[in-house]
Formats: structure tokens, C-alpha cells, sequence
């Protein structure tokens, strides 16, 4: 039996270098140091539309060019290509795990059978699975937004009660097991970060002594990083790793650098960056209509949050004309709009709406991104031998900043003082930002006084 040019397998996928992460063909997708990974980008998908339509896989570049005839056909200008499988959750489980993963629409299709009752032998490991929860969590909120826009039409146009009450149903059934998968999600990351030895964070701490020590570092940064680059690169770690990082820019450069973070600097990355704000708008707008052909480009580290902060001002700007009166989630326009409405305005708000939506899902996606990110960066961090040895630099850099100036140091424990209990544990009512503050006000003083 001929295989269908829709049912494309993974090692398909894998035959173009990959634009995010820079592996080359045939080679899995990497970001974070031995760690394969999809979560970082969207992986090779709009390799499934080009198999769906015949087209070579091969990169334009490096495509030769050739002329191909069609079959000869009954109907002029046909080609035979077979159409998507209308059942996709029925395929046999080796070409769904294929499918589902280079194909989000019918990702979409398979986990709204999967959350309207859809029961099937390995079907929950292969969508909510550690490799795949991430895609299934946003083909969730695709479907959730579907549905709900689309009941929302059918309501403003006057139609049939059953149709309404049907889609209703499978939004309820669709929002539910979302917030199951994102809870999972959830367990699943801070198991993680807890084996690590990431969490739980440390409780604030009430010794006054370590916190004058800290507040006294957080006053005179530049000479504690300083100290702190000093006792590292003589403890042997390299000069590299003993900056001081105060952007996540700076952070995942780092990252970058020391090899913790597979990701290469490529043309389409350089292009994004040099976007200035109106250009990549219409990018990321471009990107949010195409759920099967997104730019990879915007998923890199060093994009991300910028792809974030322009969705929040995008969707802030859409918002009105969408109907939408915040831009937490979609509002149910027929709770506070319950009237029929003219064809024409129903069509117009659908569309504005199904951008908003589509943003919404965007925005979602990237702070997923962003997590998984910085979750494994720290994770990297702590993997390394210079962590431990930065660690001790750091509280050296602390001990050598009270004896250079124990006057600076003096100050920030009376004022602490006044907030010990009998048992010499501190118990700050008030905002601890706000006290800091106006103790670095009065260091301020001191250092203009000449009495540091």
C-alpha cells in the first residue's frame, strides 16, 4: 500500500537544519546541553506542509531545479495527493505519535477527542507525556478558543440552541482538561527543580547579621562583584563565568557562551533583533495566524522576551476592537452582548476576535518558553563546577567588604536593631524594600560626610 504524502515521519522532519537551535539535518533538536528538546522552539513543522503538498523538503537553496509532471489525472491541473485522515486518534499509534507532532492542527483535533472522552491505551502518556505536554497544553487553548468563538457566532447570528449547547459542552470539557495539563505541567516542573536542589527557595532570613552582610554587598555592588571576580578567577574559574549578570540578555549570552545553552546567533535570529518595534509587530502578527507554519526565529533565547513584551502591548492595542475588556483571557462577548447582530459586524468581530485569540495563545506559548528557559539555565548553573566555587567567592566578597568599611557595615546593624526581638531575630513589620531604601539614603549621607 502507496504511504500518504500527509502521514510524514519524524526523520522527514529532520531534513533541514534547524533555524533555533542550529543542529544540522538529521541531527535531533538540542538547546539545552544534553538535554534533546522541543519545549525551546516549535520544531521543524512547516516541513508538514510542504510534504502535504508535494513539495521537496530540501532547502530553496540548495533545491535543485527540476520539472516534475503530475499523474495524468481525469480533471485537468489535478495532483494526487490524499487528503488528511478525518479520524486522526484512530491511526495506529507509531504514525499519531508521528503526525501529532509535526502537524498542530491535528494535534488540536486528537486532544479535543482526547478531552470530550476519547479514551485510548497510551493516548494520555503520548499528549501529556513529558516530550509532548507543552504542544498539547497549547493545542488546548487553541481549541478552547475555537470553540468558544465559534459558539459566540453562532449566538450573535441567531442560531440553533443545539449547536450552541454542543460546542458549549466540548469548550467546558476542552478548559477542564487544560487546567489538568497546566497543573500537571506545573508538578512536573517543580519535581524537577526540587531533585535539583533549585527548590524550595530559601526562607527570608531574620539573622541580622547576614542581612546587614547582604544589604552592605547590595550597597557597594560594583566593589562586591569586583571582590567577587577576584577570589573566583583565583579559586581557577574562568574569567567568562565570573560576570556579573544584570540582564537576562547578558544571562543567556552566558549561557551561550560557556555552552550551557545550544543556541546560535543564525541570519533569521540577526534579522529579528534588528527589527525595530512596528516591524516586528507585523512578525509576530504574521506568526500568530499561521498555527502550522510559525517562525521558528522568535522561539530563540535571546528573543524571547522581547516577543512577549510586544504581545502584551499587541493584544493591549486589539483588545478594544476585539470586544475584549482586559487582555487576561478571551471574554464571553455573549454574556454582556446577548443580541442578534448583522452578518457583516458578526464576521468582522469574529476575525478581530480569532487574532486576539490567537495572540492570547502566543502569549501563553512564550511564557511557557521563557520558564523552561530560565528554569534550564539554573539548572545548568548548578551543574557546573564554578557554581560551588562562586558560591564561596561570593560570601568572601561579603566578609572582605565589613572589614574595608565597618563603618558602612556598623550603621545597617543599629538601624536593624531596632527591629530585633530578645531573642536576636529580626521581625520587619514593613515593606523591606522601603527600609533598605531609606537606609541607603542615610549611607548616602555618611559617604558624602566623609565618614566611610
Amino acid at each position: 500500500m502507496q504511504q500518504a504524502l500527509w502521514n510524514v515521519r519524524l526523520r522527514d522532519v529532520l531534513t533541514i537544519a534547524c533555524p533555533t537551535c542550529g543542529m544540522p539535518r538529521h541531527e535531533a533538536c538540542r538547546t539545552l546541553t544534553n538535554q534533546p528538546t522541543r519545549a525551546l522552539h516549535r520544531g521543524r513543522t512547516v516541513r508538514y506542509l510542504k510534504m502535504r503538498f508535494a513539495l521537496d523538503l530540501v532547502e530553496p537553496h540548495e533545491r535543485p531545479v527540476r520539472h516534475r509532471a503530475a499523474p495524468a489525472l481525469s480533471g485537468a491541473g489535478l495532483k494526487a495527493i490524499r487528503v488528511p485522515h478525518t479520524h486522526p486518534w484512530r491511526l495506529p499509534m507509531h504514525e499519531l505519535t508521528d503526525l501529532i507532532r509535526v502537524s498542530f492542527l491535528d494535534l488540536a483535533r486528537v486532544v479535543t477527542a482526547h478531552a470530550c472522552g476519547l479514551q485510548r491505551t497510551g493516548l494520555d502518556e503520548l499528549l501529556f507525556g513529558p516530550d509532548c505536554i507543552q504542544q498539547s497544553i497549547d493545542a488546548l487553548i487553541y481549541a478552547m478558543h475555537d470553540r468558544q468563538i465559534r459558539r459566540e457566532v453562532l449566538v450573535l447570528s441567531g442560531g440553533s440552541p443545539e449547536a450552541c449547547e454542543s460546542l458549549a459542552v466540548q469548550e467546558r470539557s476542552v478548559r477542564k482538561r487544560l487546567c489538568e495539563a497546566e497543573r500537571h505541567l506545573k508538578e512536573q516542573r517543580v519535581a524537577e527543580l526540587t531533585a535539583a536542589g533549585v527548590l524550595p527557595f530559601p526562607p527570608t532570613t531574620d539573622d541580622p547579621h547576614r542581612l546587614a552582610r547582604t544589604w552592605l554587598g547590595r550597597y557597594l555592588s560594583g566593589e562586591k562583584e569586583a571582590l567577587v571576580r577576584e577570589f573566583a578567577t583565583g579559586a581557577g574559574v574562568a574569567p567568562a563565568a565570573c560576570l556579573h549578570i544584570r540582564s537576562i540578555q547578558e544571562k543567556v549570552t552566558r549561557c551561550i557562551d560557556n555552552g550551557w545553552l545550544v543556541a546560535p546567533l543564525s541570519d533569521a535570529v540577526h534579522e529579528l533583533l534588528e527589527l525595530d518595534a512596528s516591524a516586528f509587530r507585523r512578525r509576530l502578527i504574521l506568526d500568530a495566524t499561521r498555527n502550522d507554519a510559525r517562525d521558528d526565529a522568535l522561539c530563540h533565547p535571546l528573543l524571547l522576551n522581547r516577543w512577549r513584551d510586544q504581545l502584551d502591548e499587541t493584544l493591549t492595542e486589539i483588545a478594544p476592537s476585539a470586544g475584549n475588556p482586559h487582555t487576561k483571557h478571551l471574554h464571553d462577548i455573549t454574556l454582556t452582548s446577548p443580541a442578534a447582530r448583522s452578518t457583516g459586524h458578526v464576521e468582522r468581530l469574529s476575525s478581530r476576535r480569532r487574532l486576539f485569540a490567537a495572540l492570547l495563545q502566543r502569549r501563553s506559548e512564550s511564557i511557557r518558553l521563557i520558564t523552561t528557559l530560565n528554569d534550564g539555565m539554573s539548572l545548568a548553573e548548578r551543574r557546573d563546577p564554578s557554581h560551588e566555587l562562586l558560591k564561596q567567592a561570593g560570601a568572601r566578597a561579603y566578609d572582605e567588604l565589613v572589614r574595608r568599611h565597618p563603618h558602612l557595615y556598623g550603621h545597617i546593624r543599629m538601624r536593624l536593631a531596632q527591629h530585633e526581638t530578645r531573642y536576636g531575630r529580626l521581625r520587619i513589620t514593613g515593606p523591606r524594600a522601603q527600609l533598605r531604601s531609606q537606609i541607603f539614603d542615610e549611607l548616602d549621607c555618611m559617604c558624602r560626610r566623609g565618614l566611610a
